[in-house]
């Protein structure tokens, strides 16, 4: 019983590290027009969770440090 206790646990934890380890950085703009960042695991979850997201704003995937310069920028128009 306990054996099977611990393999379940151990096969909830295996299952569930990926999940998380897949978490993505995401820019989007806000309400204000600020560019902002969110983490999500795909851009429909980014654009589900970003917050006070833009009503005609996307999202794009940060995969660098030069992509993160346009963090905390203003976009005009908005």
């Amino acid at each position: 019983m306990k054996t099977t206790f611990l393999g379940m646990v151990a096969l909830a934890a295996i299952i569930a590290v990926p999940s998380l380890s897949l978490a993505a950085t995401f820019a989007y703009v806000n309400q204000s027009g600020e560019v902002m960042t969110t983490e999500a695991a795909s851009a429909n979850e980014a654009l589900m969770t970003a917050p006070n997201l833009g009503t005609h704003s996307g999202v794009m995937l940060i995969n660098s440090s030069t992509d993160s310069e346009v963090v905390g920028d203003r976009v005009n128009g908005v």
